[in-house]
């Protein structure tokens, strides 16, 4: 019952997450050249070119698998402001099964199928719970294609591999003690990402949390022009942890920019039932 009911859930929620030097190098497939960049210098070009909007409303399709059970095919609807709320609604054969309403503080779900059940609190609580690391910034990152780079403040190591930028929070062997909860102190989050060397977009992130030992790996795909800016109309979305994985692909069909929004969340009745993680 325990599994079934964080599989209702995080099937929903999930749908819900660089001064030039003198070197080059040649990107022989495209016969063009890749600059290497100090840290500084990449890490401003890619804040340079990320979305920047205000308002996001998205419709498309979801794909989830959770450890090796057949995969859903799921519709999903999306809208957000900036910054400020993330809303949802998930369904399926065009049954609402899932919505759902995330802010910085707070969080709202609400499972309509196969049971009613609902859950009202904080995006910390929801961490807890679920032991899964979820912030607010880095979902909204993740639904808008960005690196979440502007959120850490890490000194990163800058490599470039397979003409691709390659940035690291931690070396592997630092990595690896604290993986193994062997160093003194432990991090937060380990975090790498893989950066176009051309659009500045990013291709890849990989974000390890030591302490829920969970892990999320993001895919941007198939970037499309929209309003004089790029949006990844497919992500791959993998979050792991020592209990399961859930493996979400999401095609976006439909995207439009910085019209305003409504927020609509009926009101949750007696008919509903309290979610109890710990059952």
């Amino acid at each position: 019952m325990k599994i079934n009911l964080l599989n209702n859930i995080l099937v929903g929620f999930f749908t819900l997450f660089i001064a030039i030097s003198c070197s080059m190098i040649k990107n022989v497939e495209e016969g063009k050249v890749v600059k290497v960049l100090n840290e500084k210098k990449l890490l401003d070009s890619i804040k340079e070119n990320e979305l920047d909007i205000q308002w996001l409303k998205a419709r498309g399709n979801a794909l989830i698998t959770i450890n090796d059970e057949n995969p859903q095919q799921l519709d999903i609807n999306i809208r957000s402001k900036a910054d400020s709320l993330i809303w949802l609604n998930i369904s399926k054969f065009k049954k609402r099964i899932f919505r759902g309403e995330f802010k910085k503080d707070s969080s709202k779900m609400v499972i309509e199928y196969p049971e009613k059940l609902f859950f009202k609190g904080s995006i910390a609580s929801l961490e807890d719970d679920l032991n899964l690391s979820i912030q607010y910034a880095l979902i909204e990152d993740l639904l808008m294609g960005r690196s979440y780079l502007k959120h850490l403040e890490d000194k990163f190591i800058l490599q470039v591999k397979n003409n691709e930028y390659h940035l690291l929070s931690h070396r592997k062997r630092k990595t690896k003690r604290i993986t193994n909860n062997k160093s003194k102190k432990s991090a937060d989050y380990i975090y790498q990402s893989w950066i176009d060397p051309f659009t500045y977009k990013c291709k890849k992130i990989n974000i390890i949390f030591p302490s829920s030992n969970s892990e999320i790996k993001i895919s941007y795909k198939n970037w499309e022009k929209i309003n004089n800016q790029y949006f990844p109309m497919d992500i791959e979305l993998v979050i792991s942890n020592l209990e399961l994985t859930y493996n979400l692909l999401i095609n976006y069909k439909n995207i439009k920019f910085d019209l305003p929004q409504n927020f609509p969340f009926k009101s949750i009745d007696n008919s509903y039932q309290a979610i109890k993680f710990n059952e």
